[in-house]
């Protein structure tokens, strides 16, 4: 039984929706060891959200959540972003940090607070300019182009393991540039929660980077390969099986969306782009670690792997799977000359390395202060293109704790 608003010790949620922390404290909120917490989601904006302007113009070309860089802006942990029909951008918060009662996390928590602005880092949110602040707490005020959604710690130095996850929820008719960046929670050994990336419904491009996370980008079904370039072109480039020099899309100057997932510098991130069915692709994939082959040392390099269900695969010049799995280059479902090989929707994925990592998902498994090693090790460093291998599940199945 809870009875000081913390979480249970089998990690169930608390009156506060705490998870990970055994009551052991009574009424006062002390819970023994210090350990990890996580709160429960709350909504910390919502917001119109018109992609286009009345005369149908694009109104909002970009948005980035997440930051890993600077002091006090560092969210460390899941970032998921859906698209559905909506005219609204809602970003949810669920917190982290480690504490030994309940007072002690709350004012951790209560130090978190969503940055959302168009001016650079590191003004707090309080000392916005009102031109520059993108967050209306009233809900009324239109979103803006070019703007920053992070999580701001309101004190001198961000605590090494504080910080929080994101989940934002976006219009499906915002088709232009989406940069998702977050890092792990990694400071105490003895619980490595890895920040894992999930984007569902993706109807244009998206950046992504990670340290030792997973990562998957489900596209939308109905998505095209340049959703950018007006219908009636598109379909006259693919009538003229996109000659370049006739294809109104290329001579207007629109691009072939993309998908790029990279890792951060020593980092190895697992990463999965579900495309659409006969899907136009160009791609190249690749793990820069050091990698082990042979008999002696089965299951010790990484794959960089294009499943079956995608279509036809064409791979690059002086590519060998056998030889080096690790890397692949080529086109998916190439509509043949006269378009240009290796064009088509780009999709990028580089993981710094591959290796065993080991990781702890909820803070209800953390498994206690000098135990690290007993933490759950998992290969990564894999990379995957499929079409309809993450897309029944969704993000709500595919991110661990989430």
């Amino acid at each position: 039984m809870d009875t000081d608003g913390t979480g249970g010790a089998d990690g169930s949620a608390g009156a506060d929706g705490t998870t990970g922390v055994a009551a052991s404290g009574g009424s006062t909120g002390d819970f023994g060891e210090r350990r990890p917490v996580r709160g429960s989601w709350s909504t910390v904006i919502d917001q119109p959200f018109a992609t286009y302007a009345a005369d149908g113009t694009p109104a909002i070309t970009s948005l980035q959540i997440g930051e890993e860089g600077g002091n006090n802006f560092r969210n460390r942990g899941d970032v998921i972003v859906q698209y559905i029909d909506t005219d609204r951008i809602t970003v949810e918060m669920r917190p982290f940090t480690w504490g030994s009662s309940q007072a002690q996390v709350q004012e951790d928590f209560d130090q978190l607070l969503i940055w959302a602005s168009t001016a650079s880092l590191p003004q707090p949110p309080y000392d916005l300019d009102p031109a520059d602040d993108c967050v209306d707490p009233a809900g009324q005020t239109p979103w803006r182009d070019g703007c920053q959604v992070a999580v701001f710690y309101d004190d001198l130095t961000q605590l090494e393991r504080s910080g929080a996850d994101l989940r934002v929820t976006l219009p499906s008719d915002f088709i232009f540039d989406l940069v998702v960046v977050t890092e792990d929670n990694n400071a105490d050994s003895d619980y490595q929660n890895r920040g894992n990336v999930c984007i569902e419904n993706l109807p244009g491009s998206a950046d992504v980077t990670l340290d030792n996370g997973q990562a998957w980008v489900i596209l939308d079904p109905s998505t095209p390969e340049m959703p950018e370039c007006p219908e009636a072109l598109r379909t006259e480039c693919e009538a003229s099986g996109w000659e370049p020099a006739t294809c109104g899309c290329l001579a207007q100057g629109f691009s072939f969306s993309q998908v790029r997932v990279t890792s951060n510098d020593g980092q190895a991130s697992e990463a999965t782009v579900d495309i659409p069915e006969d899907f136009w692709v160009g791609y190249n994939m690749r793990n820069d670690g050091p990698q082990t082959v042979g008999d002696d040392a089965p299951g010790a390099a990484c794959e960089a792997s294009v499943d079956d269900s995608t279509g036809t695969v064409q791979l690059a010049q002086n590519v060998d799977l056998d030889a080096a799995p690790w890397i692949n280059q080529g086109s998916i479902n190439y509509p043949g000359a006269p378009a240009t090989e290796g064009a088509g929707f780009a999709i990028q994925l580089v993981s710094d390395r591959c290796a065993a990592i080991l990781g702890t998902e909820d803070p209800a498994d953390f498994v206690g202060s000098g135990q690290g090693p007993s933490q759950e090790s998992k290969e990564s460093g894999n990379l995957t293109i499929c079409s309809g291998c993450a897309r029944p599940q969704g993000c709500a199945a595919l991110v661990p704790g989430l």
